[in-house]
């Protein structure tokens, strides 16, 4: 009776949500997802109609080159005078909390160590290592890889709920990365051209894999916010939609945890999703002395708030950074380009880090504080991008794609 009481609690919350929600209507769902049936009506699952089948590596090929051509032009404007770095910092420090206590001096190191990374990509050769016959050679093999990989997926299904297994078994993208990884080793004798096809084939599955969890958290947003009848789904069809949202979150050593998704199948995402729900309830509650003022809850992960004499969104799920507890800002309405350049600075200096010597352990605890930022963030994101979508808002829609940084993924209805 106590579970019932509380999750009965829970779907009161829910249920003021989508009370306070200005959604339009359900219109922009069945535009974006298709709910698959059998023959004899049972739900299969939900396929995103906008998410491509095809695949191809050069659009990450010509976003990486191009956002490295136009940082080379900032750097080379504006380093002798300083004014590049302190820039960079006063971006990657910017809402920098006051409280890092016995932190300071770490974080100081790493931002040293960002702007140290960045500097590296100065003196790289972009034209001439993107159009060499082994760079293009590496990257042509390593796509009809990831395609074969791809193949055993439909990339466009974002939830089974007849295969409490399904994505787990199918959780094979890995494998090609470990292949690209080696072949490149094997094929590349220059130093900077294997750091940076090394970095291409990395950075490509991350974004083929976090596009389908982007759109899961877009329809987690509507799955909340929209009653199911206007969803043309069942109570319990939207239970089993979770559990296949969450199962394919499942990490493919977790062979424990795909054992616990089979075992409770039509509970497993329910859980999930109300266990987070209240971890993000209490963040919110944790933070609430920081803002000046606290307004709309928008889904599961979003909340307006005011923070700094700013509108701005907090992420709920997700903390700032590393050594910054405090909920990520995801969307400034007052600045809404400012998560975006934060962000190119950060994937930047990943791939500049590789070029600075340094230790494996030193090199990963750098690279963990610079993914801190923006990882998760941007995944979340989608039950943002969700919000925006249903209620017609194309302005916060095309800011939340800018930031995304997906050349896999156009969003487009």
């Amino acid at each position: 009776m106590r579970t019932l009481s509380v999750v009965t609690g829970l779907l009161c919350l829910v249920a003021v949500n989508i009370q306070s929600a200005h959604a339009k209507s359900a219109d922009a769902f069945f535009k974006r997802f298709q709910v698959v049936r059998s023959a004899d009506g049972k739900l299969v699952g939900i396929r995103d109609r906008t998410l491509p089948v095809k695949f191809s590596v050069t659009p990450y090929v010509n976003l990486i080159k191009s956002q490295l051509l136009n940082e080379q032009s900032l750097i080379g404007q504006n380093l002798a005078s300083g004014a590049y770095e302190s820039d960079v910092k006063s971006v990657v420090e910017e809402g920098l909390d006051h409280n890092l206590a016995g932190y300071q001096s770490a974080f100081d190191n790493n931002v040293d160590m960002v702007v140290d990374s960045l500097k590296k990509l100065a003196i790289l050769n972009v034209d001439g290592l993107f159009s060499h016959e082994v760079f293009k050679d590496v990257v042509a093999k390593y796509e009809g890889k990831l395609t074969d990989a791809l193949l055993l997926l439909d990339p466009s299904m974002i939830a089974n709920v007849n295969d409490s297994s399904y994505f787990y078994k199918k959780n094979v993208t890995y494998k090609a990365v470990t292949w690209g990884l080696e072949f490149a080793r094997k094929r590349v004798s220059s130093v900077p051209m294997l750091n940076t096809v090394s970095y291409v084939v990395v950075q490509v599955e991350k974004l083929i894999t976090e596009r389908r969890q982007f759109h899961q958290n877009m329809l987690l947003h509507y799955l909340e916010n929209f009653k199911e009848s206007e969803l043309g789904l069942t109570h319990d069809e939207v239970s089993l939609i979770w559990s296949s949202i969450y199962e394919s979150r499942i990490e493919w050593y977790a062979f424990w945890e795909s054992n616990s998704a089979k075992g409770n199948w039509s509970k497993y995402g329910v859980n999930n999703f109300y266990f987070n729900f209240r971890a993000a309830s209490n963040n919110l509650r944790n933070s609430q002395s920081i803002y000046s003022e606290v307004s709309d809850r928008m889904n599961f992960a979003f909340q307006k708030v005011t923070y700094n004499n700013e509108k701005v969104i907090v992420n709920l799920f997700d903390k700032e950074s590393f050594y910054q507890n405090r909920p990520a800002v995801a969307y400034n309405y007052d600045r809404p380009t400012q998560i975006v350049r934060k962000r190119v600075i950060l994937n930047l200096a990943q791939l500049g880090l590789s070029f600075i010597p340094l230790s494996a352990i030193i090199k990963d605890n750098v690279s963990s504080f610079i993914s801190s930022f923006y990882e998760t963030q941007k995944i979340t994101e989608g039950a943002l991008y969700g919000y925006f979508e249903s209620n017609g808002d194309s302005v916060g829609q095309k800011q939340i794609h800018a930031q995304y940084f997906n050349p896999f993924d156009s969003l487009t209805l």
